[in-house]
């Protein structure tokens, strides 16, 4: 953006390299009006269209305010993405399957907005050429979803409703990753129902069958083999 003002070099037109005056310390105010103008523009035009031009011209702010603060694109989108207001709420129901059903719902809802797809595609297909960038959207952005998907599954073993040493982590691969499949891999709409049979599949693994839910079902004994007449 040539002759803008960078607020971060103490009002310095960009690529001026003159003495630099005390700056003043960094101001937060930029920081969320950058995320806000990378998020709309995720939800409007999805990832391909995110850039730091498109996104300094919209805040207000130079390029390298910019780049101070987040090193790449995908960066700056794991930013946005995990300061959203889309978290989907795990409420503690006390019932594991309503507390479930909750959060399901929700990402079922919100996988199935518009700009969904076009932003977790392109943006997950940058994060694996960049390691450390996919340790920071985990950590970030699913770290938080997971977090409060663990407390439910953790409140339904506390009342017996799931199996004492249940697998947390497989459990919340079973509820997003068919999702996940669905919706951004295959591009299909995810169906009204797919909550719910997600839900009582991770009950049926993982169940006691307590609180009328669906629970393990015990394995068949096995009968002797039936003696053959000589």
């Amino acid at each position: 953006m040539a002759g803008s003002v960078d607020p971060d070099r103490g009002g310095l037109p960009e690529g001026d390299s003159g003495p630099r005056r005390p700056g003043r310390p960094r101001e937060h105010g930029y920081d969320q009006a950058i995320l806000d103008a990378a998020l709309e523009i995720l939800n409007a035009k999805g990832y391909a269209a995110l850039s730091i031009d498109g996104v300094a011209e919209k805040a207000g702010v130079g390029r390298p305010t910019i780049y101070r603060r987040w090193p790449s694109k995908p960066a700056l989108a794991i930013a946005a993405l995990t300061q959203s207001p889309g978290m989907s709420p795990v409420p503690d129901t006390g019932r594991v399957r309503d507390d479930l059903l909750a959060f399901q719902r929700d990402q079922v809802r919100l996988m199935n907005a518009p700009g969904s797809r076009r932003i977790t595609a392109g943006l997950v297909a940058d994060l694996v050429g960049d390691p450390e960038l996919a340790e920071t959207y985990l950590a970030d952005y699913v770290g938080l979803r997971r977090s409060a998907i663990y407390g439910a599954l953790q409140r339904g073993i506390d009342r017996g409703e799931l199996r004492a040493g249940a697998d947390l982590p497989l459990i919340y691969d079973m509820l997003i990753g068919p999702l996940f499949m669905r919706s951004v891999v295959s591009g299909e709409q995810l169906g009204r129902d797919m909550a719910e049979q997600i839900v009582d599949a991770v009950l049926a693994a993982f169940g006691t069958g307590r609180g009328g839910q669906p629970g393990t079902a015990p394995l068949p004994r096995s009968r002797p083999a039936a003696r053959r007449s000589p």
